[in-house]
């Protein structure tokens, strides 16, 4: 045992007011032991409460507890959400306690009874219903992340509803309502196991339930001579490596084996899920030995995000050119940034007459490169840009037609012109020459599907099908891969109720807003399980500058969602003032847009920058005339007289803060792309009948020193 603590130590700060995130850091940098023991006083009884409950077995919940802070001496570094350290240690005290339990009960199934379960203190409140004890945490895990994260930080943690929202990142009223609805779901699931608790009392019950653990000051000794024999030299005893080991091993048995907790026990209870899960398996032996050459990870994390968060104020124009293409184009990059493909209709006589046909024009980010044409067939799509940069696909989706065409098309270069493809537009033929023809076609099934996310290598490529009945309309949505070689569907890989939906760029996340549009659900595509929720306010009331409210009449414009390029960030837009960013892996909400409490929020297929932190849209700002309230109107409330939005401001934000970074006056026709690999915005305006300009607009931080 290592004997460089004295005893003062574990005295020592016992109230220290220092911040979780403050003593990991400690810990993480120079293996600070009061920073530690402080961490442990703090979350102690919670880790213990939750450990005995689930084990049944002091002796069990004990190594547990002492298992749980070890994965938190090999994660201090790493955790990127360390503000909520205590739903996490819930977590992962959880998993670890029941692997603790079914390894027991494998060893001596005999042994352990009911008459042996641990005489920790409860209060009367729950003595009468000891059954509530073994099952609580189970049902806990079962619930939706959102509703779990407040009860857990309320109930359990007893953080006040102020102190729960700021560390959730939400609203008060946001935070208030999870709690309401997630104590009426936790209430329901313990009366389908034969608890009839009033949801009322739940807070009150569970809160004495986890009052009555209280941490030992021996076992507070023995876990933080653990560590500080952990932190001198690795050694760590066998049965807890064991119990480490098996974090994937718990996971699984929780989403195969234990119906009750499906899909819910692999969740991370407050940061990302993959920062959660335990150590992997199986690592070598002694594994935790081999943890403390990996610390450096989170010094080069720290160092690539500093320097990603750097961004221009003042954006610098890298070069611009016109296009010969007409209003409101498509516009998508390809996935390594280098190139950058538009498409739309080349004015060829007058606009909207015959002469008018499709055109893509593909092109590189230099000022010396010179863009190519094609000219699909009409009705087709620009889907993608080959990842070298050297050709398109385009989709043809005939859905309305008995006898419709269904194909997808790779086109590459060619020198040779073909038929009818001279230069007769008007730009130089410089800029027609080579040109764009199709190499392959594919053809598709008819079955109708919605978006495509291709596979790195090109291979293979995911969507979103469903079908859309002329009486009910779709019930259910599936994604689907595909070979995109031969068009057939490789497999299906998950299906779940209809909503607005969309994948994420590399086609690992599936967002979907529920009918009602009050709830935004994530889902992990590979495992085909829910990652994350998150409920969005249902009023129609917008706060005006001067505090007060009016309401907003329902609006027809279309409900939006996008992810940024990692999927870790969705903008949700619902119309006026209702515009959301949101942290997939947890579903909280990140800071308000500025300047979007009377606008509308428009975004394209690029929206974010490749590390999710800049958001380039639209603004469709709104001016509200209103009457002045009656007498009976009540705290500050409004009644708008008339509504308009005819002001147009591209805006580029900063998503961790909401702020607005840069913004320009539109029109209502202006398309923008976000490079996927660097923070530069491709924006296309209109410029003249039948051309658009293209600009690229650096926000890289070294722009500004030059």
């Amino acid at each position: 045992m290592n004997a460089t603590r004295p005893a003062e130590i574990l005295r020592q700060l016992e109230q220290s007011g220092a911040t979780d995130v403050e003593l990991l850091a400690r810990f993480a940098s120079t293996k600070d032991a009061v920073a530690f023991e402080t961490l442990v006083r703090r979350h102690g009884a919670l880790v213990l409460g939750v450990c005995r409950r689930v084990t049944r077995n002091p002796h069990d919940a004990e190594d547990a507890f002492q298992a749980t802070f070890l994965v938190l001496a090999q994660k201090a570094g790493a955790l990127r959400n360390a503000a909520l350290l205590g739903n996490w240690l819930y977590g992962v005290a959880f998993r670890i306690a029941y692997r603790a339990r079914r390894a027991t009960g494998r060893r001596r199934a005999r042994e352990v009874t009911m008459a042996n379960l641990p005489e920790y203190p409860v209060s009367d409140s729950v003595s009468v219903m000891p059954e509530l004890v073994p099952i609580l945490d189970e049902e806990l895990a079962a619930l939706a992340e959102c509703y779990r994260e407040a009860i857990v930080l309320c109930d359990l943690r007893g953080a006040s509803r102020e102190e729960a929202a700021a560390a959730l990142g939400v609203p008060e009223g946001t935070l208030s309502s999870r709690l309401a609805n997630g104590r009426k779901k936790l209430a329901v699931r313990l009366a389908k196991r034969g608890i009839a608790l009033p949801f009322v009392l739940l807070p009150t019950t569970v809160s004495e339930l986890q009052a009555a653990t209280m941490l030992p000051n021996e076992l507070l000794t023995k876990t933080c001579g653990l560590i500080a024999d952990y932190s001198a030299s690795g050694a760590v005893p066998s049965p807890l490596v064991k119990l480490t080991q098996g974090g994937f091993t718990v996971r699984k048995t929780l989403m195969f084996g234990l119906a009750l907790t499906v899909a819910v026990t692999g969740a991370v209870f407050a940061a990302a899920p993959r920062e959660n899960t335990l150590l992997p398996d199986p690592p070598k032996v002694p594994a935790v030995v081999e943890i403390p050459t990996e610390q450096p990870k989170p010094k080069e994390e720290v160092k690539t995000v500093e320097k990603a968060t750097a961004y221009a104020a003042a954006p610098k124009l890298r070069h611009s050119f016109d296009l010969s293409v007409g209003w409101g184009p498509t516009v998508v990059w390809n996935a390594t940034g280098t190139h950058l493909a538009v498409a739309g209709l080349e004015h060829g006589g007058a606009w909207g007459g015959p002469g008018n046909r499709p055109v893509v024009w593909l092109f590189g980010t230099t000022g010396d490169s010179k863009p190519i044409a094609g000219h699909p067939d009409a009705g087709a799509h620009l889907v993608a840009v080959a990842p070298d940069g050297k050709g398109i696909i385009t989709d043809l989706r005939e859905y309305k037609l008995i006898s419709g065409h269904h194909h997808l098309a790779y086109w590459s270069e060619s020198n040779n012109q073909p038929p009818g493809g001279g230069g007769e537009g008007p730009g130089p033929a410089s800029l027609v020459k080579p040109t764009l023809v199709i190499s392959k076609a594919v053809k598709l099934d008819s079955t109708e599907t919605h978006g495509y996310t291709f596979a790195a290598e090109g291979k293979t490529f995911r969507t979103v099908a469903w079908e859309d009945t002329a009486i009910s309309g779709p019930e259910t949505l599936e994604v689907l891969e595909v070979d995109a070689a031969n068009g057939k569907t490789i497999k299906p890989l998950m299906k779940v109720k209809y909503g607005e939906s969309t994948l994420s760029p590399d086609g690992k996340r599936l967002a979907v807003l529920d009918k009602e549009m009050t709830k935004v659900t994530v889902y992990d595509v590979d495992r085909g399980e829910k990652l994350s929720e998150s409920t969005l306010p249902t009023d129609s009331t917008v706060e005006l500058p001067d505090g007060k409210t009016v309401d907003i009449p329902s609006h027809s414009e279309p409900q939006l969602l996008k992810f940024s390029p990692d999927g870790r960030r969705l903008v949700v837009s619902r119309g006026i003032g209702h515009s959301r960013v949101l942290n997939t892996d947890t579903g909280a909400a990140l800071p308000r847009l500025e300047g979007t409490s009377l606008a509308e929020v428009h975004f394209d297929s690029h929206a974010f920058s490749g590390d999710g932190r800049l958001l380039a849209a639209v603004r469709r700002v709104y001016k509200i005339s209103v009457k002045n309230p009656g007498p009976k109107a009540g705290r500050g409330a409004v009644e708008p007289t008339s509504l308009s939005g005819n002001d147009w401001i591209l805006t580029v934000w900063d998503t961790q803060t909401g702020k607005v970074l840069k913004s320009w006056k539109s029109s209502s026709g202006v398309r923008w792309a976000f490079c996927p690999t660097n923070p530069l915005l491709a924006v296309l305006e209109e410029n003249g009948v039948g051309n658009t300009r293209v600009g690229f607009w650096d926000f890289a931080a070294e722009v500004e020193k030059k």
